[in-house]
C-alpha cells in the first residue's frame, strides 16, 4: 500500500519511465544471440541430466560461473519458455530490480520526497551500459542489479528473516558474478566509528560474512568437481602483477567510467577549474604526456565498433584528462558534509572497487556493478536540471547507434541460420563470425554432447561452408548474402562461403 500510494501521489513519471524502457527491452526478446550470449542458455541446457562430463563442457567456452545458467534452469521450472528467452526476461528483469532499489535507497537516506525521481531512473536506464547489456541474456546486468537491490533493502529492513532473505539473493548475485561482493562494502554505512567494537558493528560484520557462506560452499563445491575455483584454467583474466600495466588499467578504467558521469558535474568542474587555471594547465600536461608516452590500448574499454573512428592518442588524451577530474570531483565531494548522509563510504567504495579490478583485465560490463550508485550520488549531490536532461540525451544518441548495431548483427545471424536451416547443411558450416554469438545453434544435441561441442568438431576447417563478414575476391565462392541495413556499419554483411 506504502508504494502504491507514493506512486499515485508523487512518482507517476517515474513508474511510466520504467514501464516503457522495460516494454521496449521485451519487445525485442525474440532477437537472435549476439556477443556470447549463446554460452549461458547452452549451460542450462547441458545441466538438464545432472552429468559432471557435461556440465564441464560449458567452461571450454565461457570464464564465468555456472550461477546465471543455473537460475535459467530454475526458472524454466516455472515459466513457460525456452532458455535463452528466461535468460533474456531475467536480464530485462534487472531493470525492475534497479527501480525498486534506488527507491529503497531514497527511503534509507531520508529522500523519500526528493522531487523529480523519474530523472534518475531515466539516468540510470538509459545509461549505455545498462540499457545494451539488459538486452542481453547474459549474467552482466542481472547480477549487479541484484546485488544492488539486495543490499539496497537489506540496509532498509530491520525484521530478521527480510534481512536474511536479502542476504541470501545477495549471495546469488556474487555467485553469479564474484565481482558484485565488493557492494558488501555498503552494509557498513550504519558503521559506528566510535565504539569499533560495539554491538551494533559486530552484528554488522557477522551478516556480511553471512553474505559470503552460500558462495563459499558453491565454490568449494565447483572445486570438487571441476578443479577450480572462481575460474576455468583455460581463461585467465590476471597475469603476473607489473605494475605499468596496472597503473594503465586503473587509469583507463577510471576515466572510461568518468566518461558516463562527467556531464552530471561539469559545472562543478568548471567552477573549481576556474579558481585554479594552473590546476587546468596541469591536467593537460599530464593527459598529453600520458597519451604520447605511457597509455595503450587494455581489455575491453572502448566503445565498440565506434571506437575504430576515435585517433588513439586523443582517445588516450580522453581517457587520461577524464580520470584527473574525476579524482578531483571525488575529493570534492569528500569534502562537502551533508546533514542528510555522508559520502565517503559511496567514495571508499569507488577508490577499492578500483584498486581490485585494475588487476584483472578491463572490461565495460565490470563498471555495471557501481554505477547506478554512482549515477544516483552524483544526482543528489548537484541538482542541475539541465545537465541531467543534457546527460539523458547524450545518452540516448549513444544508444541508437548500439541498438541499430545489436538488432542488425541478430538479424543478420537470424537470416543466415534460416538459409542453413533451409537447405539442411548447418552441421556442415564452420561457425565463422557467427560462433561468437550465436555457437549454440550449430551443435547437433541429437548426438553425444561432448562430441558435438568438441572445439575441432565445431570449428573443423574441413567444413563445407564457412560464415564471414569480409566480402571473398571470388564472387563466385558465395552461396548466400545477408545484407546489412545498418545505417551505422555500412556493407557489414554476412556472407555464407563455399569453401574449395
Amino acid at each position: 500500500m506504502h508504494l502504491i500510494k507514493q506512486l499515485n501521489h508523487n512518482d507517476i513519471k517515474s513508474f511510466f519511465v520504467l514501464l516503457i524502457i522495460f516494454f521496449f527491452h521485451l519487445y525485442f526478446l525474440d532477437l537472435y544471440p549476439v556477443n556470447d550470449e549463446f554460452i549461458f542458455p547452452l549451460g542450462a541446457k547441458l545441466l538438464e541430466n545432472l552429468k559432471v562430463s557435461e556440465i564441464r563442457l560449458f567452461f571450454n567456452y565461457n570464464a564465468n560461473t555456472l550461477g546465471f545458467s543455473i537460475l535459467i534452469y530454475f526458472f524454466s521450472k516455472i515459466l513457460p519458455f525456452d532458455y535463452y528467452t528466461i535468460g533474456k526476461l531475467l536480464s530485462s528483469g534487472g531493470l525492475l530490480l534497479i527501480y525498486f532499489g534506488v527507491y529503497a535507497l531514497f527511503n534509507k537516506l531520508n529522500l523519500i520526497n526528493f522531487r523529480d525521481k523519474y530523472i534518475i531512473i531515466l539516468l540510470i536506464l538509459l545509461n549505455p551500459l545498462v540499457f545494451i547489456f539488459s538486452f542481453r541474456s547474459t549474467p552482466d546486468f542481472f547480477s549487479a542489479a541484484l546485488s544492488f537491490y539486495s543490499i539496497v533493502y537489506f540496509l532498509n529492513n530491520r525484521n530478521f528473516f527480510f534481512k536474511l532473505f536479502f542476504i541470501i539473493l545477495f549471495s546469488i548475485a556474487v555467485i553469479i558474478k564474484p565481482f558484485n561482493a565488493i557492494l558488501i562494502l555498503l552494509i557498513f554505512s550504519d558503521f559506528n566509528y566510535q565504539s569499533f567494537f560495539s554491538k551494533k558493528n559486530l552484528i554488522l560484520f557477522i551478516w556480511s560474512l553471512l553474505s559470503f557462506i552460500a558462495p563459499f560452499f558453491y565454490f568449494l563445491y565447483n572445486y570438487n568437481l571441476f578443479n577450480f575455483f572462481l575460474i576455468s584454467k583455460e581463461f585467465n583474466l590476471s597475469s603476473s602483477f607489473n605494475f605499468k600495466d596496472y597503473f594503465i588499467s586503473f587509469v583507463s578504467y577510471i576515466g572510461f567510467f568518468n566518461l558516463f558521469l562527467i556531464t552530471l558535474y561539469v559545472d562543478l568542474i568548471k567552477r573549481s577549474l576556474l579558481k585554479n587555471l594552473i590546476k587546468i594547465f596541469i591536467f593537460i600536461f599530464i593527459s598529453f604526456i600520458f597519451s604520447y608516452f605511457l597509455m595503450q590500448d587494455v581489455g575491453e574499454l572502448n566503445f565498440g565498433f565506434i571506437h575504430k573512428y576515435l585517433n588513439p592518442k586523443i582517445y588516450f588524451f580522453i581517457i587520461t584528462l577524464s580520470f584527473l577530474i574525476f579524482c578531483d570531483f571525488l575529493l570534492s565531494l569528500y569534502k562537502i558534509k551533508n546533514s542528510n548522509f555522508d559520502l565517503s563510504n559511496f567514495i571508499f567504495l569507488i577508490i577499492i572497487f578500483f584498486i581490485i579490478m585494475s588487476n584483472f583485465q578491463p572490461t565495460q560490463r565490470y563498471l555495471l556493478t557501481i554505477l547506478p550508485l554512482s549515477l544516483f550520488f552524483i544526482f543528489i549531490k548537484n541538482g542541475s536540471k539541465f545537465l541531467q536532461i543534457l546527460t539523458i540525451i547524450i545518452y540516448l544518441f549513444m544508444n541508437i547507434p548500439l541498438v541499430t548495431n545489436h538488432y542488425y548483427t541478430s538479424k543478420n545471424i537470424e537470416n543466415v541460420i534460416m538459409y542453413l536451416n533451409k537447405n539442411d547443411i548447418l552441421y556442415d558450416t564452420h561457425p565463422g563470425f557467427v560462433g561468437q554469438h550465436s555457437l549454440n545453434l550449430f551443435i547437433n544435441f541429437d548426438n553425444d554432447i561432448s562430441v558435438s561441442m568438441d572445439k575441432k568438431i565445431l570449428f573443423n576447417e574441413k567444413k563445407k561452408y564457412i560464415i564471414t563478414d569480409l566480402e571473398p575476391k571470388n564472387k563466385s565462392d558465395i552461396v548466400f548474402i545477408s545484407k546489412s541495413n545498418n545505417i551505422f556499419k555500412k556493407n557489414k554483411n554476412l556472407y555464407l562461403i563455399k569453401k574449395k
